[in-house]
Parts: structure tokens; sequence; C-alpha cells
């Protein structure tokens, strides 16, 4: 755990390990310290990537959400600067010898619109920057800190991550949450006494949220955001994505774990294919609620409020497959629905008059998604009583096929599969056997990593290995076994560092 200290236990060296802290210290006060004054403080955090085991895009229309968080993370050090510009550094970036520094006055962010900041970050070289500075405009925005203020001085932030970049498995989510909970400690807003201030993990997660739809422009749900503020090593976030109801954490039965691997084919939330799943999951949505409307009428009852409340996740499985399914069109133009139904509920998207959405499929997916992760989380509860290993019909078995089953949705429905997460959660299915119990594409899909169920054991480990030495036999890429866990940034809070006199 991460916390106060007098002392200055920086390490002198070292390389990136799984916790990037110590590297992220000694490379700071190595390679920045034209920067950063080794005679003033350092406050330093930590936050976990975090592996999606199911739910996924399924967050932002209400499913229920199992999330893992990982011993990877991203640390961020901050120090004041007396000029009052902000100034990032990224080592991850200098390392691959891409542009890696950002600077602006905190008066020009402070007077930036959002459309400003975004034509800012789209800029070559500068997009990274807004999951960064996007938390300090966001604490701004609304009323934490007043950036006018000239007594606020200027800040140094240094960031070195360990997650896997564009693997899917939250680096953005992670970068945002270190990032704020280092800015809100180093402001104080944890303070009760303020009259104004964050009195928990769920209301920084929302902060970070904003700072990726708003100054981002990636139509995330909540999920990544809670995961990595607040997951627990050795069990699984359980949350009800409406819009953020938390239930207690989910111990995983003895013997058994979640891990990724990671397909190295890239993937993008802020990708075309994601965005279009989620606009016209909302575009069903409105759909039903019309038909809704209309059964109402035509019955003699008129309909006043969303049954669904706004989700679809609330909708009735066997209703939907029985009476609204075939009202939802196969595909629809955007044009034609914004004619017959208007704009969708959701935030994050337009409809776009130019683009064919396959509306059924998302539809399918979201409904039928937010029913297995029910049952999925009813098998895991069920195996930590009792676990048959020798049984082929065990609750981790059913809890295993409905991944296999998700995983089939996500490229069938959702329209968010790669072939290569295919060869791999194939690989898995091959070794059931041998401890390895189900599998699926994770997050926002289109690459990205797999999360596979597996038991604890000598077994398990070598067929894991089997895979993913088979995988890069038939794709020529070479996969990279995600393991372990450790606990969400909220409650490793941050840590201040004071050089030694």
């Amino acid at each position: 755990m991460l916390a106060e200290n007098q002392s200055n236990p920086m390490p002198t060296g070292g390389i990136l390990q799984l916790d990037p802290v110590p590297a992220l210290l000694a490379r700071t006060r190595g390679e920045l310290s034209a920067a950063f004054n080794p005679a003033l403080p350092v406050r330093v955090s930590r936050a976990p990537g975090r592996l999606d085991v199911m739910g996924g895009i399924a967050d932002y229309t209400g499913s229920l959400v199992a999330e893992a968080t990982l011993d990877r993370a991203v640390a961020v050090v901050l120090q004041e600067r007396g000029d009052r510009e902000l100034q990032i550094f990224s080592f991850n970036l200098f390392d691959e010898h891409r542009p890696f520094t950002f600077r602006i006055s905190l008066d020009a962010l402070a007077k930036n619109s959002i459309s400003d900041l975004r034509r800012e970050f789209a800029e070559p070289g500068r997009q990274w920057a807004a999951y960064i500075a996007g938390c300090l405009f966001v604490l701004h925005e609304h009323g934490y800190v007043d950036l006018n203020d000239p007594k606020f001085s200027g800040i140094n932030l240094a960031i070195l991550s360990s997650v896997p970049l564009g693997a899917g498995v939250s680096s953005s989510a992670a970068i945002e949450v270190a990032t704020m909970l280092n800015l809100v400690d180093h402001f104080g807003l944890r303070d009760p006494s303020r009259p104004k201030h964050i009195s928990d993990g769920l209301a920084l997660a929302v902060l970070c949220q904003e700072v990726e739809n708003r100054i981002v422009g990636a139509p995330c749900g909540l999920m990544d955001q809670v995961a990595c503020c607040l997951g627990r090593s050795g069990s699984l976030l359980r949350m009800v994505c409406q819009p953020h109801e938390l239930q207690p954490p989910l111990q995983l039965p003895p013997g058994v774990r979640f891990v990724g691997i990671n397909s190295n084919v890239k993937h993008s939330v802020g990708g075309g294919a994601y965005g279009r799943t989620r606009c016209a999951a909302f575009m069903g949505h409105k759909i039903i609620l019309e038909t809704m409307r209309e059964l109402g009428a035509a019955s003699g009852r008129e309909l006043i409020a969303d049954p669904m409340r706004g989700y679809l996740a609330n909708l009735d499985r066997d209703d939907y497959k029985t009476i609204f399914r075939a009202r939802v069109p196969e595909t629809i133009s955007g044009k034609e629905f914004l004619d017959r139904y208007g704009p969708t509920i959701d935030p994050a998207t337009s409809v776009d008059p130019a683009i064919d959405y396959a509306v059924r499929h998302a539809t399918d997916h979201h409904v039928l998604e937010a029913r297995r992760v029910e049952r999925f989380v009813e098998f895991l509860e069920q195996a930590a009583r009792k676990h048959d290993p020798t049984s082929r019909n065990s609750p981790l078995d059913r809890a295993g096929h409905l991944m296999y089953a998700s995983h089939q949705s996500y490229t069938m429905d959702a329209m968010l599969g790669a072939p290569e997460c295919d060869v791999l959660v194939a690989l898995v299915r091959q070794r059931e056997r041998r401890g390895l119990y189900g599998a699926k594409i994770t997050g926002g899909g289109s690459g990205g990593t797999v999360a596979v169920l597996a038991d604890i054991s000598p077994s398990a480990d070598a067929a894991l290995e089997e895979v993913t030495a088979e995988y890069e036999r038939q794709t020529t890429r070479r996969a990279e076994i995600l393991r372990g866990s450790s606990d969400g940034a909220w409650h490793t809070s941050t840590m201040l560092l004071r050089s030694a006199t």
C-alpha cells in the first residue's frame, strides 16, 4: 500500500517491472532533474489495469459487470513548479522515440472550451496528453479547483505504465485514475471540511469517465474507471451500471483465477466499430420503447415512463424474444431512424444520417449479455460453495461456457470480434480438461485481450503456455499472458515523498 513517507526511498536504478512505481521514481530523478527539483517533495500514485471478465460493452446499457484488476499498472509522479505551467512527460513515449512532452499554461487550460481542447489534443503527437491534462481541466470545470487563482503554482507530471497499450485492459482508464487521484490529493480534495470535496472512489471514477467522454472523445462506459479505482486483488468487482450500483466484491472459488492473454492486436474504444455498436444499441432501446408505447395505446394503456428505466439490461429476455425482437429492424439508416424516432438518449454518441446501423444484432447482444453475466456470477458463487473438478457439468464449466457464448456474441452480434482472438479462444477450448474452463474477448473487442477462467495448477500453467506457443505458430504474433492482480488506486492511495536533507 502506498502511504505518506517522510524519507527518500527512491531507488537508484532498475528496469520497468510489473509495478512501475520504483522505475518511475528512479527515472524521474535520473532523467528529468532539469524539470523535477530533487530538493522538493513529489507525490506518486498508481492505478492498475483491469481485465474485463464478463459484461464488457454492456456496461453502457445497464448490465451487471464483473471485472478483475491486474498487477500491471500506471504510475504518476507529481511535483509543483513555480511558473503556472502544466508540463507532462511520458516515459513510455520517450522509449518509443515519439513526442513525449506536453506543456500548457494554467491560464490557457482554464479558459479553453471543450471544443478548443479537443482541437488542441487532435494535433499530431498530442492526443495522449488529453487523458492527463483533461483531469485538471475537469476538476477546474466542476469547481474543485480554480485555475484562475494566482496562488496555484504550476505542476510537473511524469508517467510510466506497465499496462499494455491498445490491449483492451484499460490503459487509458488507469492513466486517468492515477492522474486524477494524484491531483485530488495534491489539492487536498478529499478533506471533508472543504465545501466541495471528493468523498469516495466512485465520485473520482465518474470524473475520470468525463475526461474520456468529453475531452478525449471516446464513448466509454464507467466500468473501466471504477475497476481501476475500486477493484480488489484476488476478487471481481461487481457493479450494476445503472448508472453505478456497486455490489460486494465477488470472491473467487478456491483454486481458480482469471488471467488475460494479450493477442497483440491493437484495439481502440475510440474506433468506429465500437461507436457504431454502442449507437445501434441505443437505437434499439428507442425503437423498443416506441413499440411499447404503440402497444400500450392499442390496448388503452398510455405509457408514461420507460419500463426499462433507460437501460436495455432491464428488458425481460423472453419478452424481447417473443414481443419486441421482430419489430427491431436488422439494419436501418441513420437518416431513416432520425426521421422516424429522433435522437437517442445516449449522451456519448450521435446517430449519423449517412451510416447504416445493424440495430437488431446490437440489441441482441446487449439484452442477452446482461442475462449471461447474471448467470455467470451465480455459477461462480455456486462454485465457491462446492466445486467438483471431476465433473464436466460443474458450476465452473457452466461459467466457462457462458464466456464462450459471450465471445460468440461479440463476434456475430456486437460485430467487435477479431480472428486472432477467435484463435486464442479455440485453443483454450481444446484444453478444457487441463484446467481451463472458458475464454472470451474483452472490453471494447476488435482485438485486445482474451480473459480466461483457469485453475491455479501446473497443468493449467502448462496449458496456457501451449496456447500462446500455438497462437504464435498460427498467427506469427506473440501473445502475452497477464497474471496476477492488485488493489485499485483508491485503496492504495498516494504517497508523498520528501527528499533527504
